[in-house]
């Protein structure tokens, strides 16, 4: 790490309990985390204060998400309840809603929380089904999993058609027309994460076998990104879906998707860590990348095409999570820890 300059965070905070989930507010002021206590915190950045500390659930917490465009988000616990949060102009915090849902599959947890695009529906995983909620609450469509448990969820850019990934592949709903047969995409074995490329042109999981299955959404045709040591959960599009960031190694592997896409073409390798790397993050123009490994330390890269990180920071225990701030010209990065740390980092006297 010689020549590369250590970047210190400028706001730290005890969790108490190891974070299960970080989200930004849309406008980029308000950062929420949620831990397995189901202890929510939410930090007013613009004036880098704890804005609030409160116990959202009576069971354990698995998820929370921002809105796309308002100030509301949703969290969700082991006990089958989603509930939704404002943040009100003076700055309080009112519950908008609570929403019940009977166990699916004798299921009641809710792990996964994902927005539409448009924001106009919340995709709820609960056991083998995804159920859609308006933002008021109520609830609409569910879409079932029949192989098992629902473990990722992802929408097309351009909202409409959902993707439910599991054990034996991928399942796409169209939530405009809920009677139709889903697409199905077959893969053997467990898919872990899933992600749709910017453009919709390619749909990605990350498996429990260490490869990520790639489909051509048009043709159907998969393909396989293999030669990773551990499960590549990090599924992270840069330059317009041009280019894919995956951990799963101790390097940060590149893949290409411009042209004619990865199949055929090596991807590029950049070397820090010591260890595994399980958290990456680019901000939206993608100019500027974060990668954290299993021994907490984080490398600040200034772009795709840098052969060593610009600067790097460290975490008191593996990093869990990294997420750069939306805001316009912000250059701010929150990182979790997995012993209950919340530190936040500005990398623009770096980059």
């Amino acid at each position: 790490m010689d020549g590369i300059q250590k970047l210190w965070s400028f706001f730290e905070t005890d969790l108490a309990e190891a974070p299960v989930a970080l989200d930004w507010s849309a406008c980029g002021r308000w950062l929420s985390v949620i831990n397995v206590d189901s202890s929510v915190l939410v930090v007013d950045t613009l004036n880098n204060t704890e804005l609030e500390r409160w116990t959202a659930h009576d069971d354990g917490a698995l998820a929370l998400t921002w809105h796309p465009k308002l100030s509301i988000f949703a969290t969700g616990c082991q006990g089958g309840v989603v509930k939704l949060w404002q943040v009100e102009e003076d700055q309080t915090i009112n519950e908008v809603s609570a929403i019940k849902l009977a166990p699916s599959s004798g299921n009641s947890w809710i792990e996964l929380l994902k927005w539409s695009p448009d924001g106009k529906h919340l995709s709820i995983g609960n056991g083998n089904s995804v159920m859609l909620s308006t933002i008021m609450g109520e609830m609409g469509t569910s879409f079932s999993f029949p192989n098992g448990t629902v473990a990722a969820i992802d929408w097309h850019p351009r909202g409409s058609l959902l993707a439910i990934a599991g054990y034996g592949g991928v399942l796409i709903y169209n939530v405009l027309k809920p009677k139709e047969k889903p697409i199905v995409l077959e893969r053997k074995g467990s898919l872990l994460s899933l992600s749709w490329s910017p453009d919709g042109k390619y749909i990605l999981a990350g498996c429990q076998d260490n490869a990520v299955a790639l489909w051509r959404f048009r043709t159907r045709k998969d393909a396989q990104m293999s030669g990773f040591t551990y499960k590549p959960l990090q599924l992270t599009w840069i330059n317009r879906g041009k280019r894919l960031l995956t951990g799963g190694t101790k390097e940060l592997v590149i893949w290409p998707f411009d042209k004619k896409g990865p199949e055929g073409r090596d991807p590029e390798m950049r070397s820090f860590h010591e260890h595994a790397i399980c958290a990456i993050a680019a901000t939206a123009s993608g100019q500027i990348i974060a990668s954290g490994c299993r021994f907490g330390r984080i490398a600040i890269w200034e772009s795709a095409g840098d052969s060593e990180p610009k600067s790097w920071a460290e975490l008191d225990s593996r990093v869990e999570h990294l997420l750069w701030s939306p805001a316009k010209k912000s250059k701010t990065l929150a990182a979790t820890s997995r012993q209950g740390t919340l530190s936040l980092f500005d990398a623009s006297g770096i980059i």
